[in-house]
């Protein structure tokens, strides 16, 4: 306090420099301290009126939660001076705060028309200012116009812009990248990010640098940011985050139990902030789900579908059905599935009709489950749809044809995959039944399939029986397929 004192006695003339130094090093209560002075201080209307236009700034960096001390602020600025209503600045933060209101896309472009990109040397052209660029583009981003926001922010050169606006010009580029779906972008943003701003805002921006690099599968480099942040000080909902991306970090690492232990706090986080999230509840479906707790997954799915976005709907769906599958809910499944497959914007349509197609199969409903596969085969499912044409086959007894399909499945899956390793087991089984002459084909596929199949499964016994019956048949010479 004495040493608030003593600036306030030096500073008799307004000196916004000093709030912008104190916002640089992230003391906001110095900052609006300095700027709350120099509107009460003010020597003139000009000055008084950009020292509330100054203060108007500081408090849209809040976002909405600005709102209800940025706007009469913004009012105070063009009553002292009606002269900064031209202005980009002034024009810039009216259209942010319309922006946090609730105002159209359409009006908020249209607004920010007044306010340059960049500098022109056009006769008549307003005045450039970075710092209502910036303010432009958070305005855009608050009205779901990343793209547009993202290049008014690539369009400012470095060191423009004060130090406090640009590592959140940074970070702003982040999330517009983020929204974009375009993570490598986000990664480098929020790198430049975590590296300019004060020690006080680090720990946000490595959350947001973390969130980044798990989307990428840098799941290490995700972790290190995550181990660096202490999380004890951060907001609730900012803790939660914290604890869900660690919960995603270690499923990618497949640690299906410890991820469930850090989605579990997140979930109870989540609950005192007003009930479970999206994320956190799809997530923690897919993690039981690795850990082989289907009839788990299944609750946790249900929760899942409760609240999700529409852009999620059909995976969330597909997620789901797979779930049911593992725990011979066929009926349910075929239901998701049947939604899921009639959305043609999903990515994923061709292996949902695979999975489909495995529902019929299951069923006994042999020529859907084969016209399903090969619909999905043409959208380039090829490995799932595949075995279960193989399987069709094999139903009819068609050993050759079940046989080709299996083996087509095997070149289109990596070594070690669930569909590679049901095609060895698949194909194990059927060349044990096409006759002795094809003891070494056997040999080789119940071999490579035992060594992704574990002791507990159904199949590990019938492989090791089809591996002694082909040595056998072998006299114990084991032929090398060309």
């Amino acid at each position: 306090m004495v040493a608030l004192r003593m600036l306030f006695r030096r500073q008799r003339a307004p000196d916004l420099s000093s709030a912008q130094e104190a916002l640089a090093k992230g003391q906001y209560d110095v900052a609006f301290a300095v700027l709350e002075n120099a509107v009460k201080r003010g020597p003139d209307k000009a000055v008084n009126g950009l020292a509330w236009l100054q203060l108007a700034a500081v408090y849209a960096l809040y976002g909405d939660e600005g709102l209800e001390n940025g706007q009469p602020a913004l009012r105070n600025a063009v009553g002292a001076d009606p002269k900064l209503a031209s202005r980009p600045l002034y024009r810039a933060l009216f259209w942010e705060f319309a922006a946090y209101r609730g105002a159209p896309l359409s009006d908020v472009k249209r607004g920010l028309r007044e306010v340059p990109e960049r500098p022109s040397e056009l006769e008549g052209a307003p005045q450039f200012d970075a710092t209502a660029s910036y303010h432009a583009a958070a305005a855009l981003f608050a009205v779901d116009a990343a793209k547009s926001a993202a290049r008014r922010l690539s369009a400012l050169d470095d060191a423009v812009l004060p130090a406090y606006l640009e590592w959140r010009r940074w970070s702003l580029i982040g999330q517009c990248s983020e929204v974009l779906g375009e993570w490598e972008e986000a990664a480098a943003a929020f790198t430049a990010s975590v590296a300019q701003a004060p020690e006080l805002e680090r720990d946000a921006e490595r959350l947001s640098l973390a969130g980044a690099l798990v989307e990428l599968f840098r799941t290490e480099e995700a972790l290190e940011q995550l181990a660096a942040i202490d999380d004890e000080l951060m907001p609730p909902q900012e803790r939660a985050v914290h604890r869900y991306l660690q919960g995603r970090a270690h499923l990618d690492l497949d640690n299906p139990n410890l991820a469930l232990e850090y989605l579990r706090e997140a979930a109870l986080i989540d609950d005192e902030l007003g009930g479970p999230t999206y994320s956190v509840a799809f997530a923690t479906a897919q993690a039981l789900t690795a850990a082989g707790r289907s009839a788990e997954a299944t609750t946790a799915f249900d929760k899942a579908l409760a609240s999700v976005p529409a852009e999620h709907r059909a995976f969330t769906q597909h997620e789901a059905a797979y779930a049911l599958i593992e725990c011979d809910r066929l009926t349910e499944a075929e239901a998701l599935l049947g939604e899921v497959v009639t959305d043609p914007s999903y990515s994923h349509r061709g292996d949902a009709l695979a999975d489909l197609a495995d529902v019929r199969l299951r069923r006994g409903e042999l020529d859907s489950a084969h016209a399903l596969a090969q619909e999905a085969l043409e959208l380039g499912a090829t490995a799932p749809a595949c075995i279960t044409l193989g399987s069709v086959a094999f139903e009819y007894y068609r050993l050759e044809d079940a046989a080709a399909w299996y083996e087509q499945a095997l070149s289109a899956s990596q070594t070690g995959d669930p569909f590679w390793v049901a095609a060895q087991q698949m194909l194990a089984d059927v060349y044990s039944q096409m006759g002795e002459e094809y003891a070494a084909r056997v040999l080789v596929h119940a071999r490579a399939a035992l060594e992704h199949t574990d002791v507990g499964s159904e199949w590990y016994l019938p492989l090791k029986q089809y591996v002694d019956d082909a040595k056998g048949l072998l006299g114990g010479f084991e032929r090398v397929l060309n």
